[in-house]
């Protein structure tokens, strides 16, 4: 047999024609990396959600404990009708409720009043807790706090937390003294020695926020975010996502601050009955005022 040869060479693609396909590629890849971020972002938002569903839990079941939610926070001076050391918050009494139980039964009780500080290691007790922190926040799982600031409760690598109690529609501070300490006539249900019960939530317990979405700052110095271990109860007097949070626009400082997130949108809150919403941040004041309060007696629409 004999082959027949044309003499021409096999022909390969031309620079146009590879930039051509370069190109084509590279706007594939652009349309789809933003649906994949949409994707793992749905995912960091669902999970979120969850986390919330077992805070909520967890709080109901320490109610039907003890017949009345926890405390929100304590701390001395400044304010009447209350005083002693700085008392751990309602995040680390329902640790058994979180299956923390190990963390929970390391810290120390005893005494008039039981101080954090005194009872803080990274290694024993108060570790971060998965459920109190968002996917979504790139902060570490401790937060800095090397200037010093609020050293009585929150001593550098405490625990952080993206998830604060809801304690009033108002300034959650004290109205005398140093002014900086959580009020202990809040209008919300998780404020400073709040105990209030299911009973005393005569608003509804479905229209009643109790515990939201907070977030810090990715800076290394000073306090750049909160722990479920010291006073971690806040308002919604600034609205949500608003400018004095760093999704808002704004630098992050311990006071002032509200409830924001790095969803967008929005925040994550749990209900006075167990359930979570994902709460607009262009809710109108009003509304979020009238869903802050537990006996405000306010009529409210739709949220």
């Amino acid at each position: 047999m004999f082959q027949i040869t044309t003499g021409k060479k096999p022909r390969g693609f031309t620079l146009i024609e590879l930039l051509v396909v370069i190109a084509i590629i590279a706007i594939l890849i652009a349309l789809l990396l933003p649906a994949v971020q949409q994707a793992r972002e749905a995912a960091r938002r669902s999970a979120c959600k969850n986390n919330f569903k077992q805070v909520g839990l967890a709080l109901h079941n320490y109610h039907d404990t003890f017949t009345a939610f926890p405390i929100g926070a304590g701390i001395s001076g400044g304010c009447s009708g209350y005083s002693g050391s700085h008392l751990f918050s309602w995040g680390v009494r329902i640790l058994p409720y979180l299956d923390q139980a190990n963390i929970y039964n390391n810290l120390n009780f005893s005494g008039p009043s039981p101080f954090v500080p005194a009872n803080f290691s990274s290694t024993t007790c108060l570790t971060p807790v998965q459920p109190f922190l968002c996917p979504s926040n790139p902060q570490p799982d401790a937060i800095v706090n090397k200037a010093g600031a609020f050293a009585g409760a929150l001593p550098n690598g405490m625990p952080r937390t993206d998830m604060a109690g809801v304690a009033d529609s108002v300034s959650w501070k004290c109205n005398s003294g140093a002014g900086v300490r959580p009020t202990s006539v809040g209008n919300g249900l998780l404020y400073a020695i709040s105990r209030v019960k299911m009973r005393d939530i005569i608003d509804g317990a479905s229209n009643t926020l109790m515990v939201g979405e907070i977030t810090g700052s990715l800076s290394q110095s000073g306090l750049n975010g909160n722990s479920f271990t010291g006073y971690d109860v806040f308002d919604t007097s600034n609205g949500l996502n608003s400018i004095d949070t760093v999704p808002g626009g704004g630098t992050f400082a311990f006071r002032p601050q509200g409830f924001s997130s790095y969803h967008v949108g929005g925040c994550h809150f749990v209900l006075g009955d167990g359930s979570v919403r994902f709460i607009s941040e262009n809710i109108d004041q009003g509304t979020l005022s009238g869903i802050t309060t537990r006996a405000g007696k306010e009529v409210v629409g739709e949220f």
